[in-house]
């Protein structure tokens, strides 16, 4: 049988849905063009700069706050939890989280978010876009990471061949990885299943050989025809620079690097997919070859039903069990890792850490079947590094969980996921304030829109974080 003239170098379609994929299918390949960005009116944003890098741990389904991270004594509390106070001040079920418990002077929890949504679809379309969900404008929005990967892109350095933004496991939850909009799909996310990116992501000498043959041909072939392509517009341009990219990735010796890890890290982080996803940023992080932004994605804690039974296969002891190993030991090892790029720091100084889901779930005791419903009206979120002031409890909750009673800033309005997308912009030293106005429907397009469900909202970053 003979070979695929890429086929057995390059990924094929199938393939990449098994290995992961890229943001691209659905990108509005015929709506690219020079971006206009403009910084806005009206609102003026400082951008602090005080990271390189951002990992967003995303808690697919929304993890249950009051049992965690918001402790609230409840009749639904489970026995076993083993509630203790942990030197931060703040009460932490030791029981389910015995490694997070030992990382939280490093951490900083804001208890006080509100979400437009309730509903997994859009809560996680949030999660990626900043934005509520409107339908006549989804398709040209471009996802969070899109965004950074625009304004990163005068940054990136020759020796840059890793993707601007990456994610794992964003293939699993309800709105998958979404493209990049109006954005050119350069911008594209580059989706990763952990499990079979360790499978191997290295060429050998042979496959190196033949790809560089093959590449020279290519290169002749394109350059023979490059002005009769020119009439097919910019799209084919778009594929043309999908293709270097890639070429460039698999010839870079620090990616395959960057897909190994030792039986020790497998232990330590938990031999899981949001263990692997983590062990995996934090390798990829490392290697400082052009990647800034990671979404790790979590999923499955939708638990209406036994959410704490643990005969049942699905339960919230299971994930916590997952993400407790996984958390911690990322926030370890960035901690030690020495920044390639700046001397005496390590990568956490250098990388703000969130933690959060869509939103939180019912309080008080638990439903007839044993689990909690969805709760919009108050969660928590969770950042690290950066700069980030450990042990700092920002806002709060009534005695329940159910409603919030201290907002935690100087503004009357909790804060809500926009506002999370403007501490990520203002740590990563993007003007958060901007606008592009050049989009296909001439509706400008916010990065952080000022604009949400029940009218105007602030759009401040969460400065309170850095104490």
């Amino acid at each position: 049988m003979k070979p695929r003239v890429v086929g057995d170098l390059f990924p094929s379609r199938r393939d990449l849905l098994k290995l992961g994929g890229v943001g691209l299918a659905s990108a509005s390949l015929d709506a690219i063009w020079p971006v206009q960005a403009q910084a806005a009116t009206g609102f003026r944003a400082n951008p602090r700069g005080n990271a390189r890098n951002v990992i967003f741990y995303e808690f697919g389904g929304a993890i249950s706050h009051l049992d965690c991270f918001d402790f609230k004594e409840s009749a639904g509390t489970q026995k076993d939890f083993d509630v203790r106070r942990i030197p931060t001040g703040i009460y932490l079920p030791h029981a389910l989280f015995p490694r997070m418990e030992k990382i939280m002077d490093r951490v900083a929890i804001v208890r006080s978010f509100v979400s437009h949504e309730e509903v997994h679809f859009r809560g996680q379309y949030y999660l990626q876009t900043g934005r509520p969900l409107n339908v006549a404008f989804a398709r040209e929005i471009p996802a969070l990471g899109s965004v950074i990967a625009l304004e990163l892109e005068q940054r990136r350095r020759e020796a840059d061949t890793f993707p601007s933004y990456m994610s794992f496991a964003l293939e699993t939850n309800q709105v998958g990885a979404l493209a990049t909009g109006f954005l050119p799909p350069r911008y594209s996310v580059f989706d990763l299943n952990p499990e079979q990116a360790l499978r191997g992501m290295a060429l050998d000498q042979k496959a190196i050989e033949l790809l560089e043959e093959r590449w020279r041909v290519l290169s002749g072939l394109r350059d023979l025809e490059r002005a009769r392509m020119k009439q097919y517009g910019r799209s084919i341009g778009a594929f043309e620079d999908f293709s270097v990219t890639a070429k460039k990735l698999l010839t870079d010796p620090r990616w395959p690097a960057a897909f190994q890890l030792t039986d020790a890290d497998r232990k330590r982080y938990g031999n899981t997919t949001p263990g692997l996803s983590c062990a995996l940023a934090r390798n990829v992080l490392q290697q400082d070859a052009g990647t800034h932004y990671i979404h790790v994605c979590h999923h499955g804690w939708d638990h209406h039903r036994r959410i704490w039974d643990r005969s049942v296969e699905d339960n919230h002891y299971r994930l916590i069990s997952e993400a407790d190993p996984a958390l911690s030991s990322l926030i370890e090892d960035l901690g030690a890792i020495p920044s390639k790029a700046t001397p005496g720091k390590t990568l956490l100084d250098e990388t703000l850490v969130v933690m959060m889901g869509e939103f939180g779930r019912t309080p008080g005791p638990l439903n007839h079947v044993a689990g909690r419903d969805h709760h919009k009206f108050v969660f928590p979120a969770l950042f690290a590094g950066a700069g980030v002031k450990g042990g700092l409890v920002l806002g709060a909750s009534d005695k329940d969980g159910r409603t919030c009673v201290d907002t935690g800033w100087e503004k009357r309005e909790q804060p809500r996921i926009e506002n999370v997308v403007a501490t990520i912009y203002s740590a990563l030293g993007i003007d958060w304030a901007k606008a592009i106005h050049n989009t296909p429907s001439r509706r400008a397009y916010a990065y952080v829109d000022p604009l949400g469900a029940p009218g105007y909202i602030p759009i401040d970053e969460l400065s309170g974080i850095y104490g």
